[in-house]
Protein backbone atom coordinates (compact mmCIF):
# COMPACT_ATOMS: atom_id res chain seq x y z
CA UNK A 1 0.00 0.00 0.00
CA UNK A 2 2.75 2.68 0.99
CA UNK A 3 4.71 1.33 -2.21
CA UNK A 4 1.67 2.25 -4.42
CA UNK A 5 0.81 5.72 -2.68
CA UNK A 6 4.63 6.94 -3.69
CA UNK A 7 4.21 5.79 -7.24
CA UNK A 8 0.82 7.41 -7.02
CA UNK A 9 2.55 10.73 -5.66
CA UNK A 10 5.85 10.52 -8.06
CA UNK A 11 3.20 10.16 -11.33
CA UNK A 12 1.54 13.30 -9.98
CA UNK A 13 4.89 15.20 -9.79
CA UNK A 14 5.63 14.42 -13.00
CA UNK A 15 2.51 16.55 -14.15
CA UNK A 16 2.72 19.35 -12.78
CA UNK A 17 3.75 22.32 -15.33
CA UNK A 18 7.66 23.28 -15.56
CA UNK A 19 6.56 26.61 -14.65
CA UNK A 20 5.56 26.01 -10.92
CA UNK A 21 8.70 24.84 -10.23
CA UNK A 22 10.86 27.64 -10.91
CA UNK A 23 11.86 30.39 -8.53
CA UNK A 24 9.42 32.86 -7.88
CA UNK A 25 10.31 36.01 -8.94
CA UNK A 26 11.71 38.60 -6.50
CA UNK A 27 9.03 40.98 -5.06
CA UNK A 28 11.31 43.86 -4.57
CA UNK A 29 14.68 45.63 -6.55
CA UNK A 30 16.98 45.50 -4.04
CA UNK A 31 20.39 47.19 -4.41
CA UNK A 32 23.62 47.10 -1.62
CA UNK A 33 24.72 50.00 -0.01
CA UNK A 34 27.96 49.89 2.00
CA UNK A 35 28.81 52.65 4.79
CA UNK A 36 30.77 53.37 7.32
CA UNK A 37 28.32 52.65 10.99
CA UNK A 38 31.37 52.36 13.09
CA UNK A 39 34.97 52.83 13.70
CA UNK A 40 36.36 56.51 13.44
CA UNK A 41 33.84 57.63 10.31
CA UNK A 42 30.49 55.55 12.27
CA UNK A 43 28.32 58.70 13.35
CA UNK A 44 29.16 60.37 9.76
CA UNK A 45 27.48 56.48 8.20
CA UNK A 46 24.72 56.89 10.06
CA UNK A 47 23.92 60.30 9.20
CA UNK A 48 24.54 59.43 5.65
CA UNK A 49 22.31 56.14 6.25
CA UNK A 50 19.55 58.51 6.95
CA UNK A 51 20.00 60.08 3.79
CA UNK A 52 20.38 56.94 1.55
CA UNK A 53 16.62 55.66 3.68
CA UNK A 54 15.22 58.79 2.84
CA UNK A 55 15.74 58.88 -1.00
CA UNK A 56 14.52 55.03 -0.94
CA UNK A 57 11.20 56.04 0.55
CA UNK A 58 11.00 59.09 -1.88
CA UNK A 59 11.36 56.46 -4.46
CA UNK A 60 8.96 54.25 -3.11
CA UNK A 61 6.67 56.74 -2.66
CA UNK A 62 6.73 58.25 -6.64
CA UNK A 63 6.36 54.66 -7.41
CA UNK A 64 9.69 52.72 -7.40
CA UNK A 65 11.27 50.87 -9.65
CA UNK A 66 10.60 48.94 -12.65
CA UNK A 67 6.89 48.76 -10.97
CA UNK A 68 8.47 47.42 -8.00
CA UNK A 69 9.44 48.83 -4.42
CA UNK A 70 13.29 49.47 -3.97
CA UNK A 71 14.75 47.72 -1.30
CA UNK A 72 18.18 48.53 0.87
CA UNK A 73 20.94 46.01 1.89
CA UNK A 74 23.25 48.16 4.07
CA UNK A 75 26.46 46.44 5.39
CA UNK A 76 28.91 48.08 7.72
CA UNK A 77 31.92 48.39 6.03
CA UNK A 78 33.64 49.62 9.83
CA UNK A 79 36.21 52.19 8.40
CA UNK A 80 38.16 49.41 7.33
CA UNK A 81 38.95 48.54 3.51
CA UNK A 82 39.08 44.89 4.35
CA UNK A 83 35.85 44.58 6.04
CA UNK A 84 34.33 46.97 3.92
CA UNK A 85 35.45 45.26 0.77
CA UNK A 86 34.43 41.94 2.41
CA UNK A 87 30.70 43.43 2.60
CA UNK A 88 30.79 44.54 -1.36
CA UNK A 89 31.81 40.74 -1.53
CA UNK A 90 28.53 39.39 0.72
CA UNK A 91 25.87 41.98 -1.20
CA UNK A 92 27.45 40.46 -4.56
CA UNK A 93 27.70 36.73 -3.74
CA UNK A 94 25.25 35.89 -0.81
CA UNK A 95 22.74 38.82 -1.55
CA UNK A 96 22.61 38.98 -5.54
CA UNK A 97 22.59 42.48 -5.52
CA UNK A 98 23.23 43.72 -8.87
CA UNK A 99 23.99 47.43 -8.09
CA UNK A 100 26.01 49.22 -4.99
CA UNK A 101 25.52 52.24 -3.45
CA UNK A 102 29.03 52.94 -1.67
CA UNK A 103 31.87 52.10 -0.94
CA UNK A 104 32.00 55.03 1.23
CA UNK A 105 35.69 55.38 1.24
CA UNK A 106 38.85 55.97 -0.92
CA UNK A 107 40.52 52.54 0.62
CA UNK A 108 37.58 50.32 0.52
CA UNK A 109 36.49 51.54 -3.13
CA UNK A 110 40.40 51.01 -4.54
CA UNK A 111 39.79 47.63 -3.58
CA UNK A 112 36.46 47.14 -4.79
CA UNK A 113 37.03 48.20 -8.29
CA UNK A 114 38.54 45.36 -10.19
CA UNK A 115 35.96 43.13 -8.29
CA UNK A 116 33.21 45.00 -9.52
CA UNK A 117 34.75 45.16 -13.22
CA UNK A 118 35.13 41.27 -12.89
CA UNK A 119 31.60 40.78 -11.84
CA UNK A 120 29.86 43.38 -13.52
CA UNK A 121 28.57 45.46 -10.91
CA UNK A 122 28.61 49.33 -10.66
CA UNK A 123 29.15 51.14 -7.61
CA UNK A 124 28.13 54.55 -6.87
CA UNK A 125 30.29 56.21 -4.26
CA UNK A 126 28.94 59.28 -2.37
CA UNK A 127 32.31 60.25 -0.83
CA UNK A 128 34.95 58.40 -1.65
CA UNK A 129 37.15 61.56 -3.10
CA UNK A 130 40.69 60.25 -4.08
CA UNK A 131 41.64 61.11 -7.35
CA UNK A 132 44.00 57.66 -7.59
CA UNK A 133 40.36 56.02 -7.96
CA UNK A 134 40.16 57.26 -11.00
CA UNK A 135 43.34 55.27 -12.55
CA UNK A 136 42.33 52.11 -10.63
CA UNK A 137 41.45 49.12 -12.74
CA UNK A 138 37.64 49.06 -12.89
CA UNK A 139 36.99 52.96 -13.25
CA UNK A 140 34.53 52.45 -15.79
CA UNK A 141 32.21 50.38 -13.43
CA UNK A 142 32.45 53.31 -10.58
CA UNK A 143 30.47 56.46 -10.51
CA UNK A 144 30.65 59.60 -7.95
CA UNK A 145 28.07 61.52 -6.37
CA UNK A 146 30.48 63.66 -4.88
CA UNK A 147 33.40 65.73 -6.27
CA UNK A 148 36.98 64.57 -6.50
CA UNK A 149 39.33 66.01 -3.71
CA UNK A 150 41.69 67.47 -6.76
CA UNK A 151 38.57 69.78 -7.23
CA UNK A 152 38.39 70.19 -3.31
CA UNK A 153 41.90 71.20 -3.18
CA UNK A 154 41.86 73.73 -5.88
CA UNK A 155 39.40 75.55 -3.41
CA UNK A 156 41.68 75.06 -0.01
CA UNK A 157 44.84 76.49 -2.58
CA UNK A 158 42.70 79.65 -3.60
CA UNK A 159 42.20 80.14 0.38
CA UNK A 160 45.56 80.33 0.49
CA UNK A 161 47.14 82.05 -2.39
CA UNK A 162 43.87 84.58 -0.77
CA UNK A 163 45.43 84.79 2.31
CA UNK A 164 48.66 85.12 1.92
CA UNK A 165 50.17 82.21 3.68
CA UNK A 166 53.81 81.12 2.62
CA UNK A 167 54.61 77.99 4.24
CA UNK A 168 52.40 75.15 4.60
CA UNK A 169 52.32 72.26 6.87
CA UNK A 170 50.53 68.95 6.36
CA UNK A 171 49.13 66.63 8.37
CA UNK A 172 47.63 63.89 6.74
CA UNK A 173 45.99 60.16 7.28
CA UNK A 174 48.71 57.90 6.03
CA UNK A 175 46.01 56.39 3.18
CA UNK A 176 45.04 57.03 -0.47
CA UNK A 177 42.44 59.86 0.68
CA UNK A 178 44.63 61.80 3.16
CA UNK A 179 47.87 61.56 0.85
CA UNK A 180 45.58 62.47 -2.32
CA UNK A 181 44.49 65.52 -1.03
CA UNK A 182 47.58 66.84 0.42
CA UNK A 183 49.47 65.94 -3.30
CA UNK A 184 46.50 68.16 -4.87
CA UNK A 185 46.45 70.88 -3.03
CA UNK A 186 50.80 71.17 -3.07
CA UNK A 187 50.38 70.73 -6.71
CA UNK A 188 47.70 73.31 -7.54
CA UNK A 189 49.38 76.24 -4.86
CA UNK A 190 52.21 75.28 -7.32
CA UNK A 191 50.33 75.14 -10.59
CA UNK A 192 49.03 78.60 -9.28
CA UNK A 193 52.69 79.80 -8.84
CA UNK A 194 52.38 80.06 -5.42
CA UNK A 195 55.96 81.67 -3.94
CA UNK A 196 55.44 79.70 -0.58
CA UNK A 197 56.76 76.40 0.71
CA UNK A 198 55.48 73.11 2.12
CA UNK A 199 57.43 73.34 5.31
CA UNK A 200 56.09 69.79 6.79
CA UNK A 201 54.69 66.47 5.77
CA UNK A 202 52.66 63.86 8.29
CA UNK A 203 51.36 61.54 7.59
CA UNK A 204 49.74 59.51 10.46
CA UNK A 205 49.19 55.56 11.56
CA UNK A 206 45.01 55.99 12.01
CA UNK A 207 45.63 53.16 14.58
CA UNK A 208 47.75 55.37 16.74
CA UNK A 209 45.99 56.75 19.78
CA UNK A 210 48.49 59.81 20.44
CA UNK A 211 50.05 62.18 17.77
CA UNK A 212 51.89 64.09 19.76
CA UNK A 213 55.47 63.19 17.96
CA UNK A 214 53.99 63.87 14.63
CA UNK A 215 52.35 67.49 15.91
CA UNK A 216 55.71 68.47 17.17
CA UNK A 217 56.97 67.76 13.34
CA UNK A 218 54.42 70.22 12.44
CA UNK A 219 55.44 72.82 15.71
CA UNK A 220 59.12 72.58 14.73
CA UNK A 221 58.70 73.45 11.27
CA UNK A 222 57.14 76.75 11.86
CA UNK A 223 54.09 76.72 9.48
CA UNK A 224 51.99 79.95 9.22
CA UNK A 225 49.11 77.35 7.90
CA UNK A 226 47.90 73.22 8.60
CA UNK A 227 46.20 71.41 6.23
CA UNK A 228 44.35 68.71 8.37
CA UNK A 229 43.43 65.37 6.42
CA UNK A 230 41.42 63.41 9.21
CA UNK A 231 38.16 61.71 9.50
CA UNK A 232 36.19 61.64 13.12
CA UNK A 233 37.54 59.68 15.84
CA UNK A 234 41.71 60.29 14.87
CA UNK A 235 40.38 64.13 14.52
CA UNK A 236 39.10 64.88 17.83
CA UNK A 237 42.47 63.35 18.86
CA UNK A 238 44.52 65.31 16.55
CA UNK A 239 42.52 68.33 17.59
CA UNK A 240 42.72 67.93 21.09
CA UNK A 241 46.25 67.54 21.39
CA UNK A 242 47.27 69.97 19.18
CA UNK A 243 45.42 72.31 21.66
CA UNK A 244 47.65 71.34 24.63
CA UNK A 245 50.40 71.87 22.27
CA UNK A 246 49.60 75.71 22.13
CA UNK A 247 48.92 75.04 17.97
CA UNK A 248 45.58 76.55 18.04
CA UNK A 249 47.64 80.04 17.60
CA UNK A 250 48.46 78.85 13.61
CA UNK A 251 45.82 79.12 10.84
CA UNK A 252 44.86 75.30 10.13
CA UNK A 253 42.81 74.04 7.09
CA UNK A 254 40.29 71.59 7.69
CA UNK A 255 38.44 69.15 4.75
CA UNK A 256 35.56 67.17 3.59
CA UNK A 257 36.47 64.62 6.65
CA UNK A 258 36.67 66.57 9.88
CA UNK A 259 33.42 68.46 8.90
CA UNK A 260 30.09 67.84 11.28
CA UNK A 261 28.87 67.44 14.83
CA UNK A 262 31.00 64.20 15.64
CA UNK A 263 34.04 66.13 15.68
CA UNK A 264 32.71 68.68 18.90
CA UNK A 265 31.92 65.34 21.03
CA UNK A 266 35.45 66.14 23.01
CA UNK A 267 35.01 69.56 24.77
CA UNK A 268 38.84 70.47 23.48
CA UNK A 269 38.27 69.25 20.23
CA UNK A 270 35.26 71.96 19.43
CA UNK A 271 37.56 74.58 21.31
CA UNK A 272 40.48 74.06 18.99
CA UNK A 273 39.14 73.76 15.72
CA UNK A 274 37.02 77.05 16.88
CA UNK A 275 40.18 78.91 17.55
CA UNK A 276 42.25 77.69 14.47
CA UNK A 277 40.55 76.55 11.76
CA UNK A 278 40.36 79.06 9.26
CA UNK A 279 38.57 77.65 6.35
CA UNK A 280 37.75 74.25 5.43
CA UNK A 281 35.38 72.52 2.60
CA UNK A 282 32.56 70.12 1.98
CA UNK A 283 30.57 69.30 -1.34
CA UNK A 284 27.05 71.01 -1.00
CA UNK A 285 24.07 71.73 -3.15
CA UNK A 286 22.32 74.56 -4.62
CA UNK A 287 18.85 76.63 -4.94
CA UNK A 288 15.31 75.01 -4.08
CA UNK A 289 15.65 70.81 -4.35
CA UNK A 290 18.45 71.20 -1.85
CA UNK A 291 17.38 73.52 0.56
CA UNK A 292 13.80 71.04 0.42
CA UNK A 293 16.18 68.41 1.00
CA UNK A 294 17.75 70.08 4.81
CA UNK A 295 13.96 70.79 5.31
CA UNK A 296 12.58 67.60 4.93
CA UNK A 297 15.59 65.49 6.31
CA UNK A 298 16.03 68.22 9.62
CA UNK A 299 12.41 67.29 9.95
CA UNK A 300 12.42 63.89 9.88
CA UNK A 301 15.51 62.93 11.79
CA UNK A 302 15.53 65.94 14.42
CA UNK A 303 18.89 67.14 13.10
CA UNK A 304 20.22 69.08 9.90
CA UNK A 305 22.07 67.01 7.21
CA UNK A 306 25.76 66.59 7.60
CA UNK A 307 28.95 65.80 4.91
CA UNK A 308 27.94 63.42 2.17
CA UNK A 309 23.97 62.79 3.33
CA UNK A 310 23.12 64.77 0.12
CA UNK A 311 25.30 62.96 -2.10
CA UNK A 312 24.34 59.51 -0.49
CA UNK A 313 20.41 60.84 -1.57
CA UNK A 314 21.85 61.30 -4.61
CA UNK A 315 23.53 58.61 -5.23
CA UNK A 316 20.49 55.96 -4.34
CA UNK A 317 18.34 58.29 -6.77
CA UNK A 318 20.85 57.95 -9.66
CA UNK A 319 21.63 54.18 -9.01
CA UNK A 320 17.29 53.93 -9.33
CA UNK A 321 17.46 56.04 -12.70
CA UNK A 322 20.15 53.65 -13.76
CA UNK A 323 17.79 50.80 -13.28
CA UNK A 324 15.07 52.20 -14.20
CA UNK A 325 16.50 53.55 -17.84
CA UNK A 326 17.75 50.54 -18.34
CA UNK A 327 14.95 48.69 -18.03
CA UNK A 328 16.06 45.32 -16.50
CA UNK A 329 17.61 44.35 -13.18
CA UNK A 330 21.57 43.52 -14.65
CA UNK A 331 24.53 44.78 -13.60
CA UNK A 332 25.76 45.26 -17.10
CA UNK A 333 22.82 47.23 -18.43
CA UNK A 334 22.92 49.36 -15.25
CA UNK A 335 26.07 50.71 -16.18
CA UNK A 336 25.30 50.97 -19.64
CA UNK A 337 22.38 53.36 -18.86
CA UNK A 338 24.30 55.46 -15.96
CA UNK A 339 26.86 56.20 -18.91
CA UNK A 340 24.44 57.87 -20.67
CA UNK A 341 22.83 59.82 -17.87
CA UNK A 342 23.10 63.45 -19.02
CA UNK A 343 21.52 66.19 -16.76
CA UNK A 344 20.10 64.33 -13.58
CA UNK A 345 19.23 66.57 -11.12
CA UNK A 346 19.98 65.63 -7.82
CA UNK A 347 19.19 67.77 -4.35
CA UNK A 348 23.16 68.54 -5.06
CA UNK A 349 22.74 69.73 -8.55
CA UNK A 350 22.77 68.24 -12.17
CA UNK A 351 24.96 65.22 -11.96
CA UNK A 352 26.79 64.17 -15.64
CA UNK A 353 29.41 61.84 -15.35
CA UNK A 354 32.27 61.70 -17.41
CA UNK A 355 34.40 58.30 -19.15
CA UNK A 356 35.88 57.28 -15.96
CA UNK A 357 32.68 57.85 -13.82
CA UNK A 358 33.59 61.09 -11.77
CA UNK A 359 30.82 63.74 -11.51
CA UNK A 360 31.92 67.07 -13.61
CA UNK A 361 30.70 69.80 -11.81
CA UNK A 362 29.11 70.72 -8.61
CA UNK A 363 29.47 72.96 -5.30
CA UNK A 364 31.46 73.38 -2.33
CA UNK A 365 30.66 75.05 0.92
CA UNK A 366 33.64 76.72 2.50
CA UNK A 367 33.19 76.60 6.50
CA UNK A 368 34.29 77.51 9.96
CA UNK A 369 33.13 76.34 13.57
CA UNK A 370 31.66 78.73 15.69
CA UNK A 371 30.24 78.72 19.00
CA UNK A 372 26.88 77.63 19.00
CA UNK A 373 24.46 77.51 22.27
CA UNK A 374 21.22 76.28 20.85
CA UNK A 375 23.32 72.72 19.87
CA UNK A 376 24.18 70.16 22.46
CA UNK A 377 27.73 70.55 22.40
CA UNK A 378 27.69 74.23 22.04
CA UNK A 379 29.51 74.60 18.49
CA UNK A 380 28.26 74.46 15.16
CA UNK A 381 29.89 73.98 11.01
CA UNK A 382 28.60 77.36 9.96
CA UNK A 383 29.02 78.50 5.83
CA UNK A 384 32.02 81.43 4.97
CA UNK A 385 30.70 81.09 1.15
CA UNK A 386 29.84 78.52 -1.00
CA UNK A 387 31.83 78.48 -4.65
CA UNK A 388 30.78 76.35 -7.33
CA UNK A 389 33.23 74.14 -9.38
CA UNK A 390 33.00 73.05 -13.38
CA UNK A 391 35.51 70.07 -14.63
Amino acid sequence: MVKKLLLVVVALSLLIPAAACAPAEAETIKIGCVLELSGPLGHMGEMMLNGAEMAVEDINAAGGVLGKQLELLVEDGATDAAIGFDRVKKLVEIDGVQAIVGPMITPTSELSMPYAKVHKIPLMTMSATGVPLSEVEGTEWYFRTCLRDDAQALVLADFVLAAGYTKLATMVLDNTYGIGLETAIVDGLEAAGWPGEHVATVHYDIAKKDYRTELGVIRDSNPDVVLAVTYGDDGIIVFKQALEMGLDEIAWLGCDGNYGSALFAEPSSAEFMEKAIVAGTRTVGLGTPYEEFVTNYTEKFGAAPETYCDTTYDAVWAIAKGIQDAGVYDGEAIRTALTEIYGFHGVTGPIVFNELGDRTAGAFEIWEVVEDPTTETGYNNAPIEVVTWIM
